[in-house]
């Protein structure tokens, strides 16, 4: 078995559809692959997930290490109380935990849903530092992102990165202990906020504590390409190239990008 874990998040309201591509595209991952399910139990998708080899673990706690089986999944109705609850963040503490009791040498923490494997990332995961995957645009010049930083991390968070490039959070690696750690830094930074902070919390550490062991990615490396910035207009790329990058993120923005992938992996 391989010694590196690919592992993401997912809610009992999705289907065995909406995952498929993400289980199918992944098997030939050199990874032992792991989908962290929350709130209620939902038989189906446990069925099929464990018919192609993806184990499930089941989130039963919350901040505080109280019992908990409900998580919010909606990043609109987020504040400072929502936050400690909101999957996207929570995440970070449930895969820290899993981590915990569970070695491996690399690891893998992606999205879901709008994922898709053309080939093995885990040859281009750094053994030492963080990878970090850009979106190919500035905080500066993007407005969701830059509001999420003012309200989260306010004028520290504008000195610290308003001239720096946006790095996605549903992509990035690293070394084992060293992704555990950041795990456990991004929830506590993500949380007591008043908008959804994942993405926030990980741009301030990957450029300041963690910058040293961070390798920052960008489209000139072909590990993975994040459309919604293409489809919004604000970086240019050419979908013929699709092929030559490892991960394909936010595909299912594209709608005959999302059709030609499902019909391949969902046949």
């Amino acid at each position: 078995m391989s010694n590196n874990l690919l592992i993401g998040a997912i809610s009992s309201n999705y289907t065995p559809i909406d995952i498929r591509t993400w289980v199918v595209s992944s098997k030939n991952t050199n990874s032992h692959r792991v989908l962290l399910l929350y709130n209620s139990l939902n038989d189906e998708l446990i069925q099929y997930l464990r018919s192609h080899d993806v184990d499930v673990v089941i989130p039963e706690f919350d901040f505080w290490g109280n019992e908990k089986l409900t998580f919010n999944t909606n990043t609109g109705v987020c504040n400072l109380d929502v936050s400690y609850d909101l999957i996207h963040n929570i995440r970070f503490l449930h895969i820290w935990s899993y981590l915990q009791n569970h070695s491996y040498d690399k690891v893998l923490i992606t999205d879901v849903k709008d994922v898709c494997f053309n080939k093995d990332p885990f040859e281009q995961i750094s053994d030492t530092h963080i990878t970090a995957t850009s979106e190919e645009i500035f905080y500066s010049n993007e407005n969701w992102n830059k509001e999420h930083l003012h309200y989260n991390i306010g004028i520290i968070g504008l000195a610290k990165l308003l001239d720096k490039q946006v790095y996605n959070v549903g992509v990035f690696g690293g070394p084992c202990e060293l992704i555990n750690e950041l795990c456990a830094d991004i929830y506590l930074s993500a949380v007591g906020r008043k908008k959804v902070a994942d993405q926030t919390a990980f741009n301030y550490l990957i450029q300041t504590k963690y910058k040293n062991q961070t390798k920052f990615l960008g489209l000139q490396d072909n590990f993975a390409v994040h459309l919604q910035v293409v489809v919004n207009g604000l970086v240019n790329f050419d979908l013929t190239n699709l092929n030559r990058y490892s991960i394909i993120h936010q595909y299912d923005r594209v709608p005959s990008l999302k059709y030609s992938i499902e019909a391949k992996y969902n046949a």
